[in-house]
């Protein structure tokens, strides 16, 4: 029988070659870095508002409508701008009511801006009702 002398090459190819597990590692670490998305805290604590939708306002609100002429109305009839914290305070009675105004989109924007002044006396509330872009 004859016995077989490992020669010195024969050794070397029984280690494990790790460089292609380094490449896939390198390959899934870069595209998890790319992938990810990071989140920056403002580094602050905010308390936001309370927002309400058309639906909650239109059952207890005091509505009011600004006309392309620039007419304030209140319930069919034409109103002064005087008349307007008068109006919601008569219309609240015990509890704080939120006023909406519908503004007519040629309206004038200070006639718009005196209104909201005025409805803001008596409400703490005072929002412009406009309408979903189509």
């Amino acid at each position: 029988m004859r016995t077989r002398i490992k020669s010195a090459d024969e050794e070397g190819n029984e280690s494990i070659n790790v460089s292609p597990l380094i490449d896939v590692v390198f390959i899934l670490l870069i595209f998890f870095i790319v992938s990810a998305t990071f989140v920056s805290l403002p580094g602050v604590e905010i308390s936001r508002v309370r927002t309400e939708t058309a639906k909650s306002l239109e059952r207890n609100s005091i509505l009011f409508a600004l006309s392309d002429e620039d007419e304030i109305y209140h319930g069919g009839k034409k109103v002064n701008l005087q008349d307007v914290p008068g109006l919601i305070e008569k219309a609240s009675k015990d509890r704080k009511k939120p006023v909406v105004i519908q503004v007519d989109q040629w309206a004038d924007a200070t006639i718009m801006a005196k209104l909201v002044a005025e409805a803001g006396k008596n409400s703490n509330s005072v929002s412009i009702a406009t309408r979903k872009p189509k």
